[in-house]
């Protein structure tokens, strides 16, 4: 989960069989009589399976992996995740973690938006706004180059709004919307503030000013369509590079301890929540229990009252919650998980260290030889290509500033 509590599943748990789901071994004649049902019986039957079942049909069946293939990718409620930031630096194989090769598949596309584009598209300068259009050429370009089978793509901006006068959202989304290719349904998932609900004087509230999401599309004649958005939508991480020469090595560090683990701890929010939630509400049908948190004197007495409220006003606060949970099974099974996410990034950062001093106690030969291993793989290397060559790379630079630093 991200600090915005938006959900991320890796793509090895999108494609992750569920336990609840097995086949016992006195099943396996009736599954081999499968083969024998009508070809159109055995495409009906294809597109009800599982995700998790099209995906070991795409590696295990010669004669159904194209149809598994294409209802696999077609999948209409999962999108898989880039950064908008990657797509108007031109796409560089070697700036993310994920898996190049992966790209080419892709048909639904979410595109996370932060506030540092509309800036760069949109320049501020002596109170005139600058379009960088050839800004939002390269963001296409950069998306049909690396995803060549796109079809679906959302703008997801999940920070608060920026004002642009009556604009029903920042200009520099709407130019990235109205610039899509043909060919590509697109559309915007927006963070919207909600008017604060009016109370009579001296009724207590523990409601905060609350946000909600929106979408927008350009419909036929031109203006924005507002509506809620679907009700549910599956945001994938594509699976990470494989991490084996000096490159890899030190941005799977990077990746463990900046991607990777934060999305991890911030995930066990919902999880504390929830548990706290229905501790206190087991205690009693009518009973009513005052928010955990000492700081905090709003009370609740239905079950779910507690979660909107922590979610709403406790949201920055998921190390607080690791002292109230309850001395249950599952507040162990939390507690434990939490210190499990300590330990590997305590490892994490020792071997940033191990590095950094590998670097600083050498001799200059040692030193050359790590270099030249560096730059060797960067020239060779498609995976971890950038802008820059050799010394110029992004990446060279990054590791010799992280070497000079004072971080870890």
């Amino acid at each position: 989960m991200t600090p915005g509590g938006e959900e991320r599943i890796p793509f090895y748990v999108y494609v992750q069989e569920s336990s609840t789901l097995t086949v016992a071994s006195q099943d396996n004649a009736t599954l081999s009589n499968f083969h024998r049902l009508p070809e159109e019986m055995q495409l009906c039957i294809l597109a009800m399976c599982s995700t998790s079942t099209l995906f070991q049909l795409m590696h295990t069946s010669s004669k159904f992996r194209t149809e598994a293939s294409k209802l696999f990718w077609g999948k209409g409620d999962a999108y898989f995740l880039v950064e908008a930031q990657w797509l108007l630096n031109e796409a560089y194989p070697g700036q993310p973690f994920w898996d190049m090769a992966f790209l080419t598949n892709v048909q639904n596309i979410e595109i996370e938006c932060r506030a540092g584009i509309t800036q760069q598209i949109c320049v501020q300068r002596d109170n005139l706004c600058d379009i960088q259009h050839d800004l939002v050429d390269v963001f296409w370009a950069s998306l049909k180059d690396k995803f060549p089978n796109v079809k679906k793509v959302i703008l997801n901006y999940n920070e608060e709004r920026v004002s642009w006068d009556e604009e029903p959202f920042p200009l520099p989304l709407q130019l990235l919307l109205r610039a899509c290719p043909q060919g590509i349904e697109s559309s915007l998932l927006f963070l919207e503030k909600e008017p604060k609900p009016h109370l009579l004087a001296g009724t207590p509230d523990w409601r905060t000013g609350a946000w909600h999401r929106c979408s927008f599309q350009l419909a036929g004649d031109g203006e924005w369509h507002k509506s809620e958005p679907k009700t549910f939508r599956q945001t994938i991480l594509m699976p990470p590079k494989q991490f084996k020469g000096p490159v890899e090595r030190y941005n799977e560090l990077k990746y463990q301890c900046y991607h990777k683990i934060p999305l991890q701890r911030f995930g066990l929010w919902p999880l504390m929540v929830e548990a706290l939630d229905r501790h206190h509400s087991s205690l009693g049908r009518d009973a009513s229990f005052v928010c955990p948190l000492s700081s905090c004197t709003a009370s609740f007495c239905q079950a779910g009252e507690w979660t909107v409220h922590a979610a709403k006003t406790h949201y920055q606060e998921w190390k607080r919650l690791l002292e109230v949970l309850p001395n249950s099974r599952v507040g162990a099974r939390l507690k434990e998980r939490s210190q499990a996410l300590d330990r590997k990034t305590k490892q994490v950062q020792e071997q940033f260290k191990e590095t950094k001093n590998a670097w600083i106690t050498s001799d200059e030969a040692t030193r050359a030889k790590i270099k030249r291993s560096w730059i060797e793989q960067l020239g060779s290397d498609a995976a971890w290509e950038t802008r820059g060559k050799g010394e110029e790379s992004c990446l060279w630079v990054e590791f010799m500033q992280h070497l000079h630093s004072d971080y870890y």
